[in-house]
């Protein structure tokens, strides 16, 4: 008769089967395992800012409201004694915190998993919201996305999925940081895009966009919706402003340029003069109390001054002030080592860069009608892709935040030429010059999966129509129900004859003259695409044309309209065209 097996083998043999249960169960029911932990990543980035915010008041705001002279003392002191406190006990109990947030980020899903271990994550939660409240001119949202990519990837690996999956998840992780921060679920997509898996598989986008919105669903019920950086609609009408954006584009590609130059080198330099990481830490705490001196906003994380110069406060003296102290106390932070993010600074030297530009251009022009919003909005996003190289989310974030598409134009020159000149100035952005100054060497991609795609592959054929000889009632009957910007209007044999806008249609209906032609509000567009013509060289005369839709004739001798393409249809192909390396991670959205 065979022995009876140990209560221990046998509790054993339990928790085996019930692990393989609830590995089988969250690997068949994909799609709400990614809804769950999207959710407990906007949980997440909700509670690290209420610790950041209380670890402010307890400490650099403890130190402002102080009364002289001893607030200037603490505004000193209490940054060098908490980063030079938080340098000796990260170096001691989790080494890989010191790293850069992105970086690591980046580092992990390049099969290396460690760099967002356990004990990494917890240290960055806990030990963050102290070096933000103690003044580090830096931001939240880089260790954010350490957390939430962090708690993703390990989750996973608690449900005991597959490997692929458990990769798969540090860009939801990403996504659903970024949504949940700002309240902006696509350029929490993109970002992820961009800075993390580059190009991305259909179905790993797909999973990515589930827990982008899973988190900001949270974010509106603990928040209420409200995006922590919020900013009103900013105007422009004189084409001469255009001079004013390109400078700004610029301004911001040379500082985020030697920025990063510049980082770079005092990291390698101090680290050699000086080994000791809390001293270090302690003398760049120093440094940057001195500077919020000059200009206390500096000091944190600036947002309550972000949000201030969007909506037209501050002078060109305070914010000129703001920008210089601020630049120079991000650089001594960084290549100290103290503990933040970079999204954030590159936000407030951004916005306190166009602020200052546009104060100091409504001074000199008085009656041109310089709105200085437009240019710290300008500012804000130009800086962002000048110090990240993430150009996309840097025009995305702007609009999210402000909903608002009529700095579109504007906002992708400065943002190009601040990308163009920030990379002639450095190779590297910021994540990639720290990926390397951590020993990481990131593998190249390979050509562009859209350089052999033709347009007639990419557009949507059979687009809608409107005739020429119709009156604007009978357009508008026509397209009810649609919701596009812009309608190719055709003649009796189909070729194209110009556009005509949902915008005209709605101001016909609202002047009371729908009965007129269509011919009285038809519009040429910035742009024709061909059937046969490159699709990488259409996305680059969009550019260059400021827009980013066309419609589509087969040839220019018939000029027969066969097509329209527009974002989506780009980004459906590029997606499409990537090939993966390995199985897919989220089998749910093949």
């Amino acid at each position: 008769m065979p022995s009876a097996l140990p209560a221990e083998t046998l509790s054993e043999n339990w928790f085996d089967r019930q692990s393989e249960r609830v590995r089988r169960i969250a690997k068949r029911f994909l799609l709400l395992t990614i809804v769950l932990i999207g959710a407990l990543c906007g949980i997440l980035a909700v509670l690290f800012h209420r610790f950041v915010e209380a670890a402010r008041g307890l400490l650099i705001g403890g130190a402002l409201n102080t009364s002289e002279p001893w607030r200037s003392v603490f505004i000193v002191t209490v940054p060098a004694l908490v980063f030079a406190l938080l340098a000796w006990c990260i170096r001691r109990l989790a080494p890989r915190a010191v790293g850069a947030n992105l970086a690591r980020v980046r580092i992990a899903y390049n099969n290396n998993p460690e760099a967002l271990g356990w004990r990494s994550i917890v240290a960055t939660f806990l030990a963050t919201p102290l070096s933000l409240g103690a003044g580090a001119p830096l931001g939240p949202e880089g260790p954010i996305v350490v957390i939430t990519s962090g708690t993703s990837a390990a989750v996973a690996r608690i449900l005991r999925l597959p490997r692929r999956l458990v990769r798969g998840m540090i860009p939801v992780g990403v996504a659903a940081g970024i949504a949940a921060i700002f309240n902006t679920p696509i350029t929490g997509v993109v970002f992820a895009l961009e800075e993390v898996f580059g190009s991305a598989e259909r179905d790993l986008l797909g999973g990515v966009i589930v827990g982008a919105v899973s988190a900001a669903v949270v974010e509106r019920s603990l928040l209420g919706g409200q995006p922590i950086l919020a900013a009103p609609f900013a105007n422009w009408g004189d084409a001469r402003e255009l001079l004013g954006f390109a400078l700004i584009g610029i301004l911001a590609g040379t500082v985020s340029g030697y920025a990063i130059t510049l980082t770079h080198r005092l990291k390698r330099r101090g680290a050699q003069a000086m080994p000791s990481m809390p001293l270090r830490a302690a003398i760049a705490g120093m440094s940057i109390g001195a500077l919020g001196l000059l200009a206390p906003s500096i000091l944190g994380v600036g947002y309550d001054s972000v949000s201030l110069w969007l909506h037209g406060g501050g002078t060109a003296e305070q914010t000129a002030l703001a920008f210089g102290a601020k630049t120079i106390a991000f650089i001594i932070a960084i290549s100290a080592g103290i503990l933040g993010g970079t999204f954030a600074p590159s936000l407030f030297m951004g916005a306190a860069l166009g602020a200052a530009i546009g104060h100091l251009a409504q001074k000199v022009f008085p009656g041109a009608g310089i709105d200085p919003r437009a240019y710290a909005l300008l500012g804000m996003g130009s800086f962002f892709a000048g110090l990240l190289r993430s150009p996309i989310s840097a025009v995305l974030i702007v609009v999210e935040l402000t909903r608002d598409y009529e700095l579109m134009i504007p906002l992708m020159l400065a943002v190009s030429l601040s990308v163009m000149v920030s990379r002639r100035i450095s190779r590297n952005s910021m994540v990639e010059q720290q990926m390397i100054d951590e020993g990481y060497i990131e593998a190249k991609e390979s050509s562009d999966p859209l350089a052999n795609v033709r347009v007639s592959e990419a557009m949507q054929a059979n687009p809608t129509t409107v005739s020429a000889d119709m009156t604007l009632r009978d357009a508008a009957r026509g397209v009810a129900g649609m919701h596009h910007r812009i309608y190719p209007v055709v003649d009796a044999e189909g070729r194209f004859s110009g556009v005509l806008s949902r915008e005209s249609i709605e101001s016909a209906a609202r002047e009371n003259t729908l009965d007129s032609s269509v011919l009285a509000r038809i519009e040429q567009p910035k742009l024709i695409a061909t059937a046969s013509e490159l699709l990488i060289d259409l996305v680059q005369r969009m550019q260059e044309n400021g827009t980013d839709r066309s419609p589509v004739i087969d040839n220019e001798e018939s000029r027969r309209v066969i097509g329209f393409i527009s974002p989506s249809d780009i980004l459906r192909v590029r997606l499409r065209r990537t090939k993966g390396d390995d199985e897919s991670p989220f089998e749910l959205f093949e």
